[in-house]
């Protein structure tokens, strides 16, 4: 077994990093249902007496479960050694120092249930959110320089926040009947580490992989655009990287499956240089994914030109967002999504086997999930009745890596 340099701090990020949070101030959260007493650190899953109805709705039967009540909160990672927009052209004073701001002490109160009829687990995940964010780096028009561009992933401020909401649970995967070194204890910290050297433009300095060679933890990821179609999480694992102690070593991976999205980015006209969009759907409003379904039936056009004013040429026509301020930045109403969605497996792949019926209240996010205990793949976490296993989870309100994180939780299977 390897065993990493004790000089590479487990600090916090990637795109779903845990640091070290307390109870000291847990959230007073009051989910949909009352549940029989609280915990703000241990999850309860006992036997339904008859398993929910997979839909989204919060059946009775959910009161059945005890709510562990906590909150998830921001906290700092480390000062940014590179830019990471591309808007910033390399100047790092145009960004925040803190690679979590401008959503470092933001705190989420959530309640997490759950629950199995003896082949499923079931999950309950409600979290208080004023608003359902489906902006992602949409494409606009920068009048000042005639091009198109996109939003940027990392908000440099706190009215730059265009990004879709997004949650991560990690759960330790066993080997030889031992969880991975220091994840008892430590949860998702010990698959965090910070400092890397030799960051590449593009490439955090902060990078989840585990501790040593051979060990896996089971990572799930929803994001609320790409997975608008799918109703799956991306189930994925992390592992240990042989260039450890380097910015390029990504142990985050996801199992074999289709992928539930894809780009939407970028066409270049080889003619004038300009770039912008590979697809659009003239004069639609409000819009924040493509369906792959709308390219294949012609709603969406191809775009075939890119004028030096930034007229756009499509399959079937024209946009020419000059003096136009459905295509300004923030808030056009025209802006052009990032992203092109599918359905993805359909629980039919080991990538989308963690399923998810979601759906915002008008003041919070009301999700379940639900995956076989056991799915007989050694790249998932095994849920067995009568053990306990430690997790960690974070949300992500309308952000691409800072989040709010509980650590140190744990699951008691009954």
């Amino acid at each position: 077994m390897k065993s990493i340099k004790t000089g590479i701090a487990a600090v916090l990020l990637s795109s779903i990093a845990f640091m070290s949070c307390t109870h000291d101030d847990t959230s007073t959260y009051k989910p949909v249902l009352p549940g029989v007493n609280q915990s703000s650190d241990i999850l309860l899953v006992k036997k339904f007496s008859t398993a929910p109805n997979f839909d989204g709705d919060v059946d009775e039967v959910w009161g059945e479960a005890r709510p562990l009540i906590n909150k998830a909160t921001v906290t700092p990672a480390g000062d940014r050694e590179i830019t990471l927009n591309p808007s910033s052209g390399g100047d790092l004073s145009l960004e925040p120092t803190d690679l979590m701001n401008p959503y470092t002490g933001e705190a989420y109160n959530y309640s997490l249930r759950g629950g199995h009829d003896g082949q499923y687990l079931y999950l309950l995940f409600e979290w208080e959110d004023d608003t359902d964010s489906k902006e992602r780096e949409s494409w606009f028009f920068n009048r000042d320089t005639s091009k198109w561009q996109q939003e940027n992933k990392y908000a440099n401020h706190k009215n730059d926040k265009f990004y879709e909401d997004k949650f991560g649970f990690m759960f330790p995967i066993k080997a030889n009947g031992s969880y991975p070194e220091g994840f008892e204890a430590g949860t998702c910290t010990v698959t965090c580490h910070g400092g890397l050297a030799d960051p590449k433009p593009g490439e955090k300095v902060t990078r989840h992989y585990m501790k040593n060679a051979g060990e896996l933890a089971d990572f799930w990821h929803w994001k609320r655009d790409r997975h608008a179609l799918a109703e799956a999480v991306d189930d994925g694992f992390v592992q240990w990287e042989d260039d450890f102690g380097m910015a390029s070593a990504n142990g985050r991976k996801n199992d074999d499956g289709i992928s539930p999205y894809a780009n939407n980015q970028t066409f270049e006209d080889t003619a004038t240089g300009m770039k912008g969009p590979k697809y659009v759907i003239p004069n639609r409003e409000n819009y924040y994914w493509i369906a792959q379904s709308e390219i294949d039936a012609g709603t969406a056009k191809a775009v075939t030109a890119i004028a030096l004013d930034g007229t756009i040429t499509h399959e079937g026509g024209t946009i020419d967002p000059n003096g136009d301020p459905a295509y300004s930045q923030g808030f056009g109403n025209k802006r052009i999504p990032s992203v092109i969605i599918n359905p993805g497996g359909q629980g039919n792949d080991g990538r989308s086997e963690v399923q998810v019926k979601a759906k915002h209240t008008g003041t919070g996010w009301q999700i379940e999930i639900r995956r076989l205990l056991s799915t007989g793949d050694p790249k998932d976490a095994e849920f067995k009745i009568g053990e306990t296993l430690p997790f960690g989870l974070a949300i992500f309100n309308n952000a691409a890596i800072a989040h709010g994180q509980t650590n140190f939780l744990t699951m008691k299977i009954e």
